[in-house]
């Protein structure tokens, strides 16, 4: 590793981990990201059930199924038995549940904001390109198979709760292997609720 290749990589190490303490210092720290990304695929998908939610977002079962009581309990969502499998329940978002994953996209959208505004409009885009050029390469050279956990030896704030940006559960591209959609891109990435 050059010097250069390294003072890179240490400053990308810093801002990750400033990024991390300036998310928990927010109004809506980051141990409610779980809810507003369930909330995110709840609106996005055509009334799923449990099962389908715990496989897109590959997670545990039993978690998905802690968080929709938490939602429910809130009045962000409502359940109706599945008219096609009488053992599952279909899931809704309620309007309530509509208003706060909107106040959660607003806060993603102030949080970039903050984080980059060191940053001119061209600069943000140069970053943009340069870090998409550094992640396609990274990725090819990223195997499939068992992927590292999320914790703090690993830059994250702890088992299965992702990271600052709404970071997957499960490795750099989110879902583990497997054909799943990635809601990393989808306008909400869980940072804030």
């Amino acid at each position: 590793m050059t010097e250069q290749t390294d003072n890179l990589f240490r400053a990308f190490r810093r801002f990750g981990h400033l990024t991390r303490r300036f998310a928990w210092q927010q109004p809506q720290p980051p141990h409610h990201h779980g809810q507003a990304r369930l909330l995110a695929v709840i609106a996005h998908e055509n009334e799923p059930t449990s099962a389908q939610l715990a496989e897109i977002l590959d997670i545990r079962p039993s978690s998905v199924s802690e968080l929709l009581k938490k939602l429910e309990d809130a009045g962000f969502i409502t359940r109706e038995p599945d008219p096609d499998d009488k053992r599952a329940s279909r899931i809704h978002i309620t309007d309530a549940g509509q208003a706060k994953l909107t106040e959660a996209q607003q806060a993603q959208t102030d949080f970039a904001d903050q984080a980059f505004a060191g940053l001119t409009d061209e600069e943000q885009q140069q970053l943009l390109t340069l870090l998409t050029k550094a992640d396609e390469s990274l990725a090819a050279k990223v195997q499939d198979g068992p992927d590292i956990p999320d914790g703090p030896r690993f830059g994250g704030p702890g088992p299965r709760h992702g990271g600052p940006f709404g970071g997957p559960h499960h490795g750099p591209h989110g879902f583990g292997g497997g054909p799943r959609r990635d809601f990393r891109h989808d306008g909400f990435q869980g940072r804030a609720f």
